[in-house]
């Protein structure tokens, strides 16, 4: 039986007071709050798929579309909560969860990638921050990437089981990538080989064919000169077979005259 393989995420729900305006507190526990509502409504969705059927399935698509618009309305609060305070962490971080969830997947990575290399945030934040980095880097079937980005969440919590998961999972892909991609390679390979060589075949049917025509304009050619000397011989033959029979005409009439005498 197959595995089922789930990626390890992580959620900050916390909120630390730095420099961050009234507003943009407010916007952010807004988010946090629309962001895990909709963590709910997604979550009983999967379990009506789990569960199967017609019904299940109709009710669970429902479900999808409600978190869909929750996340988006998350999205959007973490946005303000970030509008005068750029690097408030926190909220940076709940934002990437927001694009991941929407499959995002390339703006979440972005997210976590800047939440992750801030050195002043805390060991923990900048752990799963590398950890989703590397999920969103999955995503992408960026394997190399993700394998960088696991080792980095390593470097700060070595014995994360999710993470080393993650990471083995993303080796293992990476490895079946690159043959596929050596595969392709090779029938690409194989397939120009073959235009090649079918391209040198209708190039030396198209040559000889050439050469096919040129001999037979030569041949005819040859044929049109023999047949020209030919006539040219066959014309001089008449020429003195006339010469011959008037000189022999004169001859006999000469004699004749001569026996008459």
């Amino acid at each position: 039986m197959n595995r089922i393989f789930f990626l390890f995420f992580s959620f900050f729900p916390f909120i630390f007071l730095n420099a961050q305006t009234i507003e943009e507190l407010a916007a952010v526990r807004k988010g946090n709050t629309t962001y895990q509502q909709a963590e709910k409504i997604r979550m009983e969705a999967i379990q009506l798929i789990e569960k199967g059927g017609e019904v299940n399935t109709r009710l669970a698509n429902e479900k999808f579309k409600e978190s869909a618009k929750l996340y988006q309305d998350a999205e959007i609060a973490y946005r303000k909560g970030t509008a005068t305070t750029k690097n408030f962490s926190k909220a940076n971080y709940n934002l990437a969860n927001t694009l991941y969830r929407q499959e995002k997947y390339e703006d979440a990575a972005n997210s976590y990638k800047y939440v992750a290399e801030q050195k002043e945030n805390d060991k923990s934040l900048r752990a799963k921050a590398y950890h989703n980095y590397g999920n969103s880097l999955l995503k992408q079937e960026k394997y190399k990437e993700s394998i960088d980005a696991y080792k980095n969440a390593l470097k700060l919590y070595p014995n994360d089981k999710e993470t080393k998961y993650n990471l083995e999972y993303a080796r293992k892909k990476m490895i079946q990538q690159q043959q596929q991609q050596q595969e392709q390679q090779q029938n690409q390979d194989n397939k120009d080989d073959k235009e090649k060589q079918d391209q040198q075949q209708k190039q030396q049917k198209q040559n000889n064919k050439e050469e096919q025509k040129q001999d037979q304009q030569q041949q005819k050619q040859q044929q049109q000169q023999d047949k020209r000397q030919l006539d040219a011989l066959q014309q001089n033959e008449r020429q003195t077979q006339k010469k011959v029979s008037e000189e022999e005409m004169k001859k006999n009439g000469k004699s004749k005259q001569e026996k008459d005498w």
